[in-house]
């Protein structure tokens, strides 16, 4: 999160609502209580991110970033809004958003100090730097099959890719799609062997270039198992799609 932003919050709660503010020093805060009120502030002043309690009946908060996410595609806005979600059922609410990019969640009940947590780690994250992403013409190949050792991954922002792999009769074979929100090229980046796969853009396509680093340094968080694991998933993932293609499922065009 970048310093003097321009941030909403919807919330209904007014000690809440002061934590947050309180934790967002530095920021330029404004509130909404409902979700007429936070579409109309929205719709009159630009923010870059935004806060919202989706517990709060009538707001339609799901509705809301998505309506938001829909307008900035239709413009082509590089910088797209940053949103932290709020709920008690966390489960339901990562479900309902697990498509929306640039979001982030917090559980219900939360301290002031879980809260400042939260946004220390999204300073941290900030928001996609422009070099970061990459935009990909429809039938222009992100991936190729058996190119060289890559330290990077991609999530796609906007578009969709068609992942296709060679069979023993060196056809090319469609084995996948990749969707918005999803993520790609994963396989090399985690056991730094050859590209097992090739990917293409459906359509016209952006991607957030993830640097093998950046991602290291999260694993070197985690328990050393952790690495192990990602490891052998990821090549049991390289001998499902031998398998896949061999079976021949759709050539591609």
């Amino acid at each position: 999160m970048k310093k003097n932003m321009n941030i909403l919050i919807v919330e209904t709660s007014d000690e809440d609502f002061l934590a947050m503010k309180e934790a967002l020093s530095g920021h330029m805060v404004i509130r909404a209580k409902t979700g007429t009120e936070a579409r109309l502030k929205f719709g009159n002043q630009g923010f870059q991110f935004v806060i919202i309690n989706m517990d709060i009946k009538g707001v339609g908060g799901v509705d809301f970033v998505r309506q938001i996410r829909e307008a900035e595609k239709r413009k082509n806005v590089k910088e797209r809004t940053g949103f932290l979600v709020t709920g008690e059922d966390a489960e339901v609410i990562q479900e309902e958003c697990s498509q929306i990019d640039n979001l982030q969640f917090l559980a219900r009940p939360f301290t002031a100090l879980e809260f400042k947590k939260k946004v220390a780690s999204i300073q941290r994250s900030s928001n996609f730097k422009d070099e970061n992403i990459r935009s990909v013409p429809a039938g222009e190949y992100l991936i190729t099959e058996g190119g060289a050792k890559s330290q990077e991954m991609y999530w796609v922002l906007s578009g969709g890719f068609t992942i296709t792999k060679m069979n023993n009769d060196e056809k090319n074979i469609i084995i996948g799609e990749v969707k918005q929100g999803e993520l790609v090229g994963e396989m090399s980046f985690l056991d730094n062997l050859p590209r097992s796969a090739s990917v293409k853009a459906r359509e016209d396509s952006e991607v957030l270039v993830i640097p093998h680093k950046k991602f290291m340094d999260v694993l070197d968080n985690q328990p050393r198992w952790f690495r192990s694991l990602m490891t052998t998933l990821s090549h049991r993932l390289r001998d499902a799609d031998q398998r896949i293609a061999r079976k021949f499922v759709q050539e591609e065009d």
